[in-house]
């Protein structure tokens, strides 16, 4: 009787995990979803969340400064270390969805706060609809940017 309560209960946790992971998975057509993924990454830069700010990059990241997702998430690291006060924004200038890709053009910024400029670039991000489980259970996929041009953090060779 003890074994069957339990594998009883047991199940129906299961059911209501997965059924909230089902119900809660992001069915927002593509373009909102890159919009939002850019807002929440321009938010957690502002709070100097590591974590937060490297979401939206693929481990498969490459740019033709040499950077990869690791080398670029140790700049990030070392950025938000700095004292400085700042805002950050991005204004998306296009967006283009082309199937399981994306190009999107923006002005990204940061300013210190009582001073000038920190950063100011027109940027092409080139994004890949990636493969991901919600909750650990329902299949979806997730934008990420795969390279970014015209980053700019070395000096021009």
């Amino acid at each position: 009787m003890f074994r069957t309560i339990l594998w009883l209960t047991f199940l129906l946790i299961v059911a209501v995990y997965g059924g909230y992971a089902l119900v809660t998975v992001d069915r927002r057509p593509d373009e909102v979803r890159i919009r939002s993924m850019i807002a929440n990454t321009v938010t957690a830069v502002q709070n100097r969340d590591l974590g937060g700010t490297i979401a939206c990059i693929s481990r498969s990241y490459r740019d033709d400064q040499g950077l990869n997702f690791d080398r670029l998430r140790v700049l990030i690291a070392q950025a938000f270390r700095a004292e400085t006060s700042y805002t950050a924004s991005a204004r998306v200038n296009y967006l283009k969805v082309k199937g399981d890709s994306a190009e999107v053009g923006l002005r990204a910024e940061v300013q210190e706060l009582g001073e000038g400029l920190i950063y100011s670039r027109n940027l092409t991000l080139h994004l890949r609809s990636e493969h991901m489980r919600h909750m650990g259970i329902v299949p979806t996929k997730v934008w990420r940017v795969v390279r970014v041009d015209n980053l700019g953090l070395y000096p021009e060779q």
